[in-house]
């Protein structure tokens, strides 16, 4: 039979080497005991090594995923109807941490605050929860990508958007929230770096050309979006003569017709590169990809700017794809 050992009545100069050897599950475990523990923690433990965190939220469940910089993930899932348990994905290892902190906003508090999380690298809204995270959410001072899904409530997705967006350089929308339009263009109208909506929805918005042509996103990609051929074309005239988006750095959307190039570049003076001028892509959202799109059409601005224009095949969908080069 064993003793535990009384950790806690060491002195804090004792506690610092101790702490100092242990490794960062192991630190997490300790800091979700209790509050005391949690202040020891918080206080004691080194920086983490840590490449970037993401943080998902569904309605049950609350999960962190930590990219540790030796390569090793670690994955944490907060299940909101298991009372007091912790799931623990580590190194091909699966434990469950019992009687930790029950409250949500509590969890999540804890594990940044252990982590010394600055920002958050992916913010993936899944659903609504039944509990309050986005008060505490509300500090942090960064999120690289922010996620909405079609499972979350209207309520609370123009919530986090609102909140959010202002710290976030892209944004993708798997759904739009709003119910009528003067509320949808008082979020498009807003500075986003990357916007990417692969949403129905915009139809219900009668979204068109001018709509676009507004935009100030640098980087913008939409799917099932009704636009022409012939307003896309209106819409690379206006940037030809510097009247549309002086932001625009990307733009991709579908085609709802068949592809004529006469229709598309009429007046463009558009100059065809072959097969051979490979050009690569990385796309800025999860919905499509395109590694290499090989041939297309250069269209210089008045001021000499240079663009292209290119399509790519997507489950036997077309899009057309606009990319400025310098």
């Amino acid at each position: 039979m064993t003793t535990p050992f009384p950790l806690l009545r060491l002195p804090r100069l004792a506690l610092i080497p101790v702490f100092q050897q242990m490794e960062f599950i192991d630190v997490i475990a300790f800091s979700l005991l209790s509050k005391r523990t949690y202040n020891l923690s918080k206080s004691l433990c080194k920086k983490v090594s840590s490449r970037d965190i993401d943080l998902e939220i569904d309605k049950n469940c609350l999960r962190i995923k930590i990219a540790l910089t030796d390569g090793s993930p670690l994955i944490l899932y907060f299940h909101t109807d298991v009372s007091k348990t912790v799931e623990v994905f580590y190194r091909k290892n699966n434990v469950q941490w019992k009687n930790v902190v029950s409250s949500p906003k509590q969890w999540i508090q804890r594990v940044f605050d252990v982590t010394k999380c600055p920002s958050l690298n992916k913010l993936i809204l899944n659903g609504t929860p039944d509990y309050d995270v986005i008060s505490f959410l509300n500090v942090v001072p960064k999120i690289s990508y922010l996620h909405i899904s079609r499972n979350c409530t209207n309520s609370f997705a123009i919530i986090a958007l609102q909140i959010f967006s202002p710290v976030t350089s892209k944004i993708t929308l798997s759904k739009l929230p709003y119910s009528n339009r003067e509320e949808f263009q008082r979020f498009w109208l807003r500075d986003v770096d990357c916007l990417t909506i692969y949403a129905d929805d915009l139809s219900s918005f009668q979204f068109k050309i001018d709509d676009l042509l507004a935009s100030n996103a640098v980087k913008l990609e939409l799917s099932k979006v009704p636009l022409s051929l012939r307003e896309l074309n209106r819409f690379f005239s206006c940037w030809l003569n510097k009247t549309s988006n002086h932001r625009l750095e990307r733009l991709s959307v579908k085609s709802l017709e068949y592809f004529d190039e006469d229709v598309l570049l009429e007046g463009l003076n558009a100059t065809r590169f072959t097969e051979n001028q490979t050009r690569k892509f990385r796309s800025t959202s999860p919905f499509y990809q395109f590694c290499k799109l090989t041939g297309g059409f250069n269209v210089r601005r008045v001021d000499g700017k240079l663009a292209a224009i290119t399509l790519g095949n997507f489950f036997e969908e077309t899009f057309i794809n606009f990319d400025v080069w310098s």
